[in-house]
Order: structure tokens, then C-alpha cells, then sequence
């Protein structure tokens, strides 16, 4: 077998592993990424053309600041490649006045001095000519949130690889890895690769690579589904921009009309657990459950429960549904992140440059919010 070395090795190619790459290689640091499958595939968690993002974040403040920093990044990037990256529209957190989705969203907006409007269902029907939500509902408008899209990023990220002399390895499953003090080896079917530093981003394969830890994630499958509309102007993204809600019966999210593709939607909430290797893969016709039938009836004006597209996803849990990044307990030189939860695109920029902090500078601390420690 051949062998290959580089300062950084990374397991996974995915979204996280892909930005650790981009930010090595910006660096000037020698870093190989291996991925099972093609660079910007479809079995991964990364499909689907588009992604929210946001600052005011319900799912607590702590994210907040790292919203912002990735927001940064990801303009900056943006601004280098000439490629579009965000479409800045707003989002809306909408939910209602007992399960406090929306207040959630103030709050860290309120925390941290962001821009934001509390709106009621009216004000959002109103506005935005797609809805139909019962009148008494809250929303919580974040002006500067948007979408992502998704295919541009992965472009963007290995066009600055490429150019920083990083090198992306496809189509190579990793059977093993060890470290000790003296560096790290990866073995795939391929050859052996050596590094001083390891930084695993398996995604939905991370409960598999790191066997030794047990970490409690747990896959699941996510279907996501482009609709029918009448008029893809309703919902072009200046007149629907994404949102997320809380309606009791499910919580739903979805991104407007970005062309060529549909409404895209999906249900957050729905948990079926499976393995990423031996799953359905395909939407079914029963994943068409009567919830969304609900929604879409009830709650959107103009669309309907017809698929003009659909696509899988998969989402890595974690029981608190908080990340995982940290530096892996027993080997200072490998650093892990896993257990992103459903909710961890818009971070890519910055937690690809903290992955590269872990790996390239031991002063620097893991946060202790996603530390790997909080399971034990």
C-alpha cells in the first residue's frame, strides 16, 4: 500500500470536515481530507441545495456569538470567490403565545443587541402573502438571517483548498486510525496516511469512527421535500423568507423558492433512528405523513402537498442536542466534532477555524458546552 503524509490528516470530507480543510489550508498548513464518498455528495447531511441562517437563535445564546463570526466568514468568503453564498432575506421563528418559540428567539436577540421584530400571525399573513397562520401567533423576524446555498459553499471551500496546496482524497472509507504521542496514522483500503495531527468529522458515521468513545448520538432519517406552488413568486425568497415553527403538531422549518428549486420543507422534529449504512434512502410515499398534509393545508396559502422534488438527509444527535467538539480524551493530537443535531450548517466557517485551533495550537481550550466530557 501507498503511504501519504501531512501536518493535518482529517477523517471526512462533509460539511465540518471540509471547512477544518478550507481553514488549514488558508493557513498555509499541509492538510489531506479523506472522504468515504465524492467531494459535495448525496449521502451525506449536507444535501438539499440550501440551509438556514440566522443570529437570533432559539436553541440558546451561547450560539450566538459564533452566528455572527461565521456570518462574517462566510461574507468575507463570499466576497473573495464572486460566488453566491448567502441570500440575506431574514428568518422567522414562529410559534405560539403558550410554547414561546418566538419569545426564545427574542431573547438571545434581547441578550445580545440584534436587530429583531416581534410580529402577531396577522402582521405575518400580511406581510408575507405564502402564510396563513392563525392570527394570535408570535413571530420573531431576524432581519439579517437568510439562506445558505449549499453547493456554492462546497465550491467555495475547495476552490481556496486547491489553491492553498490542501488536498482532498474521494471515494476512500477509512478502515482505522490510531495516535500516539508521536503522530497519527488513518488506514483506508487505499493506503496509509501519517500525520502529527487528526481531526475526525465523520458526521453520521462519527458514532462508528469513534467506537472507543460510546458516544450517545443517534442517527436519523430526515426526508426533505420541494412542493408545488402556484406562484414561486409567493414564495421567491424576498416575499418567504425561511422560517422555523412551532406549531404544537410538529415543528416544521423551511426556505422559499431559490431557483430553479420549489418551497423546500421538512419536519424538524421527527426522530427515526437508523444506521447510515442500511437505511431507506429514497422518500417514500408514507413519508407524506398527515402532519404536513396539515401544515401545508392550514398554514400556507398557494402551496400544496404535491413533491416537485425530494432528497434525504440524515441529522446526528446528541441527547441534549448540543455539539460535539473537543480534543479527543485519550490523544491531545486529535481533535473530534459529531452530534451536530440538525442545526449546524451555518457554523461551517467557524467551526472549521476552530477545528484548526484544536489541532495547530495547544493553548487553546475546547468550550465547555461542547465538550465531549458532559456524556460521561
Amino acid at each position: 500500500m501507498s503511504s501519504k503524509s501531512a501536518e493535518v490528516i482529517v477523517i471526512g470530507a462533509g460539511t465540518m470536515g471540509a471547512a477544518a480543510a478550507w481553514a488549514l489550508a488558508r493557513r498555509g498548513v499541509d492538510v489531506i481530507a479523506i472522504e468515504q464518498f465524492g467531494y459535495y455528495n448525496k449521502m451525506a447531511s449536507h444535501g438539499g441545495h440550501t440551509r438556514i441562517f440566522r443570529h437570533c437563535y432559539f436553541e440558546g445564546e451561547k450560539y450566538v456569538p459564533w452566528t455572527l463570526e461565521a456570518d462574517r466568514l462566510f461574507s468575507e468568503l463570499q466576497d473573495r470567490t464572486g460566488l453566491e453564498l448567502q441570500i440575506r432575506v431574514g428568518c422567522l421563528d414562529i410559534g405560539t403565545p403558550e410554547n414561546g418559540h418566538a419569545k426564545l428567539a427574542r431573547a438571545t436577540a434581547i441578550e445580545h443587541n440584534l436587530p429583531y421584530e416581534m410580529l402577531t400571525g396577522k402582521d405575518v399573513n400580511e406581510r408575507f402573502p405564502g402564510w396563513n397562520v392563525p392570527e394570535d401567533f408570535e413571530a420573531c423576524l431576524d432581519p439579517d438571517g437568510g439562506v445558505l446555498r449549499v453547493e456554492n459553499v462546497f465550491t467555495a471551500f475547495r476552490r481556496e483548498i486547491d489553491a492553498a496546496g490542501g488536498r482532498i482524497v474521494e471515494n476512500q472509507k477509512v478502515l482505522g486510525w490510531e495516535a500516539t504521542d508521536d503522530g497519527v496514522t488513518v488506514t483506508t483500503a487505499d493506503g496509509v496516511y501519517t500525520g502529527k495531527q487528526l481531526i475526525i468529522t465523520a458526521g453520521a458515521w462519527a458514532g462508528k469512527v469513534l467506537s472507543d468513545l460510546h458516544l450517545p448520538l443517534q442517527v436519523t432519517r430526515k426526508p426533505v421535500m420541494w412542493f408545488e406552488v402556484d406562484d414561486m413568486n409567493t414564495f421567491a425568497p424576498r416575499n418567504f423568507p425561511p422560517f422555523i415553527i412551532d406549531c404544537d403538531i410538529q415543528h416544521f422549518y423551511g426556505l422559499p423558492a431559490v431557483a430553479p428549486d420549489s418551497l423546500k420543507m421538512g419536519i424538524h422534529s421527527d426522530m427515526n433512528v437508523v444506521d447510515p449504512d442500511n437505511f431507506q434512502r429514497e422518500v417514500q410515499p408514507e413519508d407524506m405523513v398527515p402532519e404536513f398534509v396539515e401544515f401545508i393545508g392550514s398554514m400556507l396559502k398557494g402551496a400544496h402537498a404535491r413533491t416537485s422534488m425530494t432528497s434525504m438527509c440524515m441529522y446526528t444527535m446528541t441527547p441534549d442536542e448540543d455539539f460535539i467538539i473537543d480534543r479527543h480524551p485519550q490523544h491531545a493530537n486529535v481533535a473530534i466534532a459529531a452530534g451536530f443535531s440538525g442545526h449546524s450548517f451555518k457554523f461551517a466557517t467557524v467551526i472549521g477555524e476552530h477545528l484548526a485551533d484544536l489541532a495547530t495550537d495547544p493553548s487553546v481550550a475546547g468550550k465547555p458546552a461542547f465538550a465531549v466530557g458532559r456524556f460521561s
